[in-house]
């Protein structure tokens, strides 16, 4: 449990690491306008927790360090695209939309979205009820799946 907590919480420092990064280079160049509220800090770290049980999960099937990179970027590069952090999903075909319902970062995406950019909590709260959902089954799951012990 302890190895589990600890992951996570360097996952998050990283995180936020990077979101502060993220908001100087956008304040700063981009003009960007923003809220950051503590829905949008409950969201981030959920993100985080969410992407910690993926990790584990990968982690179960890669037998080395190559591997685990190299599934964790056939994950994450396609999901980077086709869940609207970089073109609307309104923009995407129906079929694309529809694979894009499935994937965990189309509903932070759309809670930071709702929480920063437009002020809609109502929207941002059921994206942080489907993020929380799935960080607590990723979590279970990659804990559950896990070997603790060297082979």
């Amino acid at each position: 449990m302890e190895w589990l907590i600890s992951r996570a919480l360097w996952q998050l420092v990283v995180v936020f690491m990077s979101l502060a990064a993220m908001l100087i280079v956008g304040i700063a160049f981009f003009d960007a306008h923003l809220t950051l509220t503590w829905l949008s800090i409950l969201i981030i770290i959920l993100g985080g927790v969410i992407f910690t049980g993926l990790g584990m999960m990968i982690s179960r099937f890669a037998k080395d360090e190559e591997t685990a990179n190299a599934a964790t970027s056939a994950i994450t590069f396609p999901m980077m695209f086709l869940s609207g952090s970089f073109f609307p999903l309104e923009q995407m075909p129906d079929y694309l939309q529809q694979i894009a319902k499935v994937l965990p970062l189309t509903y932070l995406n759309n809670g930071l979205r709702d929480t920063m950019v437009f002020g809609n909590t109502s929207g941002a709260l059921f994206n942080l009820e489907v993020i929380a959902l799935l960080a607590a089954v990723f979590v279970i799951v990659g804990a559950y799946i896990s070997k603790w012990t060297n082979d």
